[in-house]
């Protein structure tokens, strides 16, 4: 569980739900049908609109993403293991490793070292390893503009309710019971699309956002280890370029 994501978004909606019993009215002013019909409705229809099915049922799993942690290595880490395969296969070719590549959890970490295993050539296994990087990152980014097309729909669907609450209200001005409610769709529809702006796409976008950043740098690493052990480099040269990406990271 990635504490950072559900503390952020408990913590938000929590604030939000303080602030409405501390005004003293509770949540039944809060609560308006037209306007989650309009918001909520209008947004998940927009949405379908804009994606692929096959993309739509990916929303659950991304969403199950953000609230775990990144299942790779820290770079020390996963450096020290590229070196430590690295050294055993100069020491005892690289068939010694089979049955450890075999253990690893990492998939894309797994695929390397099976290729090189299965004895693929540096110029053969790049290209490889960064076509499967490729389509990591598209998948990836699918995601992250749906949660950003869902934060700024809500937002737009908000400003759509606004307006049509302000008609209904200055429509029916000479009837007084008619425009508190007129009045509760142009205010809550802009009060429900930015909640669900914030505190739910904008939140999970960015984590996305940032897990993706992190496996991407792992899977460059990798792609950087196993091209270089697959050229046969010696063992300090692996380290020492390894190394400076671990380096430039601190500094950064």
């Amino acid at each position: 569980m990635d504490k950072s994501t559900a503390g952020g978004l408990a913590g938000g909606w929590a604030l939000v739900s303080l602030a409405i019993m501390l005004g003293g009215v509770g949540f039944g002013p809060y609560i308006d049908v037209p306007s989650v019909i309009i918001v909520i409705g209008g947004t998940l229809a927009v949405t379908a609109g804009q994606f692929e099915p096959a993309d739509l049922k990916r929303i659950i799993p991304a969403m199950k993403v953000a609230f775990n942690e990144v299942k790779v290595e820290p770079l020390p880490e996963l450096i020290e293991k590229i070196t430590f395969y690295a050294t055993e296969i100069k020491k005892h070719g690289v068939m010694h490793i089979e049955q450890k590549v075999l253990e690893e959890q990492n998939p894309f970490f797994k695929e390397a070292f099976q290729l090189l295993v299965d004895g693929t050539k540096a110029e053969t296994l790049t290209p490889l390893l960064e076509t499967k990087l490729e389509y990591m990152e598209k998948r990836h980014s699918t995601m992250h503009k749906m949660f950003a097309n869902i934060g700024g729909t809500a937002g737009s669907m908000g400003m759509i309710g606004t307006l049509v609450g302000l008609v209904a209200m200055l429509a029916n001005l000479s009837d007084p019971a008619s425009v508190g409610p007129a009045m509760a769709v142009a205010l809550l529809t802009t009060m429900y699309g930015a909640l669900i702006g914030t505190l739910f796409a904008g939140l999970m976008e960015s984590k996305l956002s940032q897990k993706h950043a992190k496996e991407v740098e792992a899977c460059e690493v990798i792609i950087l280890g196993t091209t270089m052990i697959a050229a046969e480099e010696s063992i300090g040269n692996i380290k020492m370029q390894l190394n400076a990406i671990l380096v430039d990271d601190e500094e950064e």
